[in-house]
């Protein structure tokens, strides 16, 4: 699931490493980025609810902020099932950049999760949580030169890093603008992380089929 089409990156990864069957849902609500907690987990519930009616036997919760703010919840109301989340990818980035800009959801940022992941690194580490972007994104993914123009202002919120985060699934449709931008740049997000987990849960599965919903 996720708060629109930035999930659909996410689920790109999983039918390439993974394969098998899945449902996506898309909440027409979103994105959840500039929302509140209480909205947020709401939404997320609807919509893992949505997965459970449409069979499913894992849940990815493929939105960063999602994950922040709901996945402690699930987890803990239903302990007999699986969910797998995604984070930014701060560590891996850390291990080969010496100084990483960390692109968020001002949801995500705010929440302690996310606090704890970066509590010891101290100056290695800049927080940039740009206005509005996922909505943006999800507005003009199909105008290139929208998409530009988002990449440029997010590029000059971080050209002092030699490592940039994405930390909403959104923001990975702004990855290619970026390296046109500056090809030497290390660009990070949570995806293959969240396809290893998942392989390591279910193990290889067959030829991928989706299908899409929407709530909302």
């Amino acid at each position: 699931m996720d708060s629109g089409i930035g999930g659909i990156t996410t689920l790109r990864r999983l039918m390439s490493v993974v394969g098998g069957d899945y449902v996506f849902v898309r909440d027409r609500q979103c994105p959840y980025g500039d929302k509140g907690d209480g909205f947020i987990l709401s939404r997320t519930l609807a919509a893992c609810e949505k997965l459970k009616q449409h069979g499913a036997e894992l849940i990815v919760l493929a939105c960063n902020t999602a994950t922040s703010v709901a996945i402690k919840h699930l987890r803990e109301r239903d302990k007999s099932f699986t969910y797998i989340g995604i984070e930014p990818a701060v560590k891996p980035a850390l291990l080969g950049c010496d100084k990483v800009a960390v692109i968020l959801t001002p949801a995500t940022a705010r929440q302690d999760k996310f606090k704890r992941l970066i509590k010891s690194e101290g100056d290695r580490v800049k927080i940039v949580t740009p206005a509005a972007l996922a909505a943006q994104i999800e507005k003009s993914f199909f105008d290139a030169g929208v998409m530009a123009r988002l990449a440029a202002e997010v590029y000059s919120e971080c050209s002092d890093c030699d490592g940039v985060v994405l930390g909403c699934t959104h923001y990975i449709y702004l990855k290619d603008y970026l390296y046109g931008i500056d090809d030497k740049l290390k660009i990070f997000d949570g995806n293959d992380g969240v396809a290893r987990r998942v392989l390591s849960v279910v193990g290889k599965q067959g030829d991928p089929s989706v299908r899409f919903i929407e709530i909302g």
